[in-house]
């Protein structure tokens, strides 16, 4: 279909097409719908539904379910709720749930279909750049707990993804600013390249401009499927390269009640986790990466939370074994890598500076 760039993420039988376009929502129906085997429910949010989910809906002759705007939604409650609402409308093995809106959707909805039913298709439809760049592709599911963020949750990739950049035209400046952090995530750990075009760039991204858009996307999802291709389940260690800055990150959004976005967090966790690589003798960048997030409007620091109470949620990250604090650091533009059992009182200083 002309105007619609298509990137498979290549994992054999399991394979599937990341549509990527202007004005995509429209052709939904052409590009989607044979890729149902019967009745489809859209999950979206209280904040994108009036936007589009009637237009959706049409197109792939879906039922409709909508749940609570933000972070806080995913939960067991919301897990509950949309499972319950599906089963009686009729879900069965050869359903579909597809998600409408940014990585909280898609989080619910993925971690729905993956037990639905031990397992139904599931399609994503990604409204925001985060979202876009990031969490719709590569089949990670999870809700949040009590004990954390992401805590709980599945490998389960969708059948497809569908990117209509359109949709970032009615996003909020600050979710563009969120979602502009995880894709200069890949110039930092992958592709100095990209870094590079985007500190001349950058401000064409988050300005929305069309061009500029459209490449960061296709960037974005180019290396996220190759990565995805090589460590599906993050057992070769490169799959968690893409969790630069998501240590510190999450320990800030849980601080804050959820208040600091998600690529806030990960933004100003790039800069803390380049100084924890400098404090530990591995690079020299942070000054560069914090000069680049600036000039765009991105945090760079949080200050007001106590360096025990966040060492304390780091300990409950995913990515902490043992009790030992692991970190993924860069180590020069376009190159990072896993340091395990980092010292406490590294990481203590970094906060504390």
């Amino acid at each position: 279909m002309q105007d619609v760039k298509t990137i498979t993420v290549d994992l054999k039988e399991r394979s599937y097409p990341v549509f990527i376009g202007k004005g995509l929502l429209d052709k939904a129906g052409a590009l989607l719908k044979t890729r149902l085997r019967g009745k489809a429910f859209i999950v979206s949010d209280e904040n994108v539904a009036p936007l589009y989910l009637n237009r959706a809906a049409q197109a792939l002759d879906a039922e409709i379910l909508v749940i609570p705007a933000g972070e806080n939604a995913k939960c067991w409650q919301t897990v509950q709720a949309v499972t319950d609402a599906v089963l009686d409308k009729g879900c069965d093995r050869h359903s579909a749930l597809i998600s409408l809106g940014g990585g909280v959707v898609g989080d619910i909805a993925g971690f729905c279909a993956s037990i639905l039913e031990r397992g139904i298709d599931f399609i994503q439809i990604p409204t925001t750049l985060l979202a876009q760049t990031d969490s719709s592709v590569g089949g990670k599911t999870a809700i949040d707990t009590r004990a954390g963020k992401n805590l709980i949750g599945t490998f389960y990739q969708p059948k497809a993804v569908l990117i209509d950049t359109d949709t970032l035209k009615t996003l909020p400046r600050r979710q563009i600013l969120a979602g502009y952090a995880e894709v200069a995530k890949y110039g930092l750990v992958k592709r100095a390249d990209f870094w590079e075009w985007l500190e001349q760039n950058g401000e064409k991204v988050v300005a929305l401009d069309d061009g500029a858009v459209a490449f960061a996307v296709e960037q974005s999802v180019q290396t996220k499927a190759r990565i995805v291709i090589a460590d599906e389940r993050e057992e070769t260690g490169e799959r968690a390269l893409l969790n630069l800055g998501h240590t510190f990150g999450h320990a800030f959004e849980a601080a804050s009640n959820m208040a600091i976005l998600h690529g806030e967090g990960v933004a100003a966790g790039c800069v803390y986790a380049a100084k924890l690589a400098e404090k530990l003798g591995l690079s020299a960048l942070a000054p560069r990466i914090a000069a680049h997030f600036e000039k765009i409007g991105l945090p760079v620091k949080f200050d007001g939370y106590e360096t025990a109470g966040l060492l304390a949620l780091m300990h409950k990250d995913k990515k902490a074994l043992s009790n030992r604090l692991n970190f993924v650091l860069p180590t020069a533009v376009g190159q990072a890598r896993v340091v395990k059992d980092v010292p406490e009182s590294a990481v203590a200083s970094v906060l504390e500076e």
